[in-house]
């Protein structure tokens, strides 16, 4: 929270998500307590700071393999039930 009259001000809190109300852009967090909240998107920073650079997967010929085989393994769907002994 970067808002000095806010009570939360300076505390961090975990975003999850926006919404609007009244039309006014809140914040959807975690509050100290764990319970969930929300706060007016311009009483923080959630706009500021260094763009983050998107992550990259490279993957090698077996790792492409592998990836394929996951994928179609998902496709097909659970295999048939076994009986247990």
């Amino acid at each position: 929270m970067t808002a000095t009259t806010h009570p939360l001000f300076g505390e961090l809190l975990e975003a999850s998500g926006f919404k609007r109300w009244n039309g006014v852009l809140l914040l959807v967090v975690g509050l100290l307590d764990g319970s969930p909240g929300t706060v007016r998107a311009d009483a923080t920073d959630v706009f500021a700071g260094d763009l983050v650079e998107p992550t990259r997967l490279v993957l090698d010929g077996d790792g492409l393999q592998a990836l394929r085989a996951l994928v179609t393994g998902l496709q097909r769907g659970p295999g048939p039930k076994r009986r247990g002994k």
